[in-house]
C-alpha cells in the first residue's frame, strides 16, 4: 500500500479528513499546563488498511480504533516526529483550503514547544492564543478564554 500513496493525495486526505489540534490540559507542570500537539486522520473501519498505511509513509505514527464511531484514526502526538516529519510534509506539500490555517498555527505552536517557549506564562498564552484559531467548538473556546484569564492573574 506505501508504494500506492501520493504525497499529494495525503494532503488532499487530511484536507477532508484530517486534523492538527494542540490539547491544553492542567497538569503538575512548571507552570500547571500541558501542550499536546496531535495530527490526526480518520477514517470508516473498512479502511483501516489505508489509515495503517500512514504508519509507513510517515515512518511514525499510531493508529486505533474510535470509541464513538466506526471509525480508525492515524495520530501522531510526538513532538520530534511531528517537527521532523509531519510539518516538513505539509511545508512541501501545502493544503489549499481551510486547513491551511490551522496547519500555520499548529506549526507556530510547535515552534514555541521546541524552544520551550510554552512552559513560561507568555509563550502559554501566545499558544492558546493560536489555539483560539483553530476551533469553532463554543466550548472550547470558552476554555481556552479561561485559561488565558488564569495566566493573566
Amino acid at each position: 500500500m506505501r508504494n500506492r500513496l501520493n504525497p499529494f493525495y495525503i494532503t488532499g486526505f487530511t484536507e477532508g479528513e484530517g486534523s492538527f489540534y494542540v490539547g491544553i490540559l492542567p497538569r503538575r507542570m512548571k507552570n500547571g499546563w500541558e501542550v499536546r500537539p496531535s495530527f490526526s486522520l480518520s477514517q470508516n473501519e473498512k479502511d483501516k488498511e489505508l489509515v495503517s498505511s500512514l504508519i509507513d509513509f510517515f515512518g511514525c505514527g499510531f493508529v486505533r480504533p474510535s470509541k464513538n464511531d466506526r471509525t480508525v484514526k492515524y495520530e501522531v502526538r510526538s513532538l520530534k516526529d511531528i517537527e521532523n516529519k509531519i510539518i516538513p510534509h505539509f511545508e512541501k506539500y501545502q493544503l489549499e483550503g481551510r486547513k491551511k490555517k490551522d496547519f500555520d498555527a499548529f506549526k507556530k505552536a510547535v515552534e514555541i514547544m521546541k524552544i520551550n517557549k510554552h512552559l513560561e506564562k507568555e509563550g502559554l498564552i501566545e499558544i492558546v492564543s493560536l489555539v483560539l484559531t483553530m476551533t469553532k467548538n463554543h466550548r472550547r473556546i470558552k476554555s481556552l478564554k479561561n485559561i488565558i484569564t488564569l495566566l493573566k492573574v
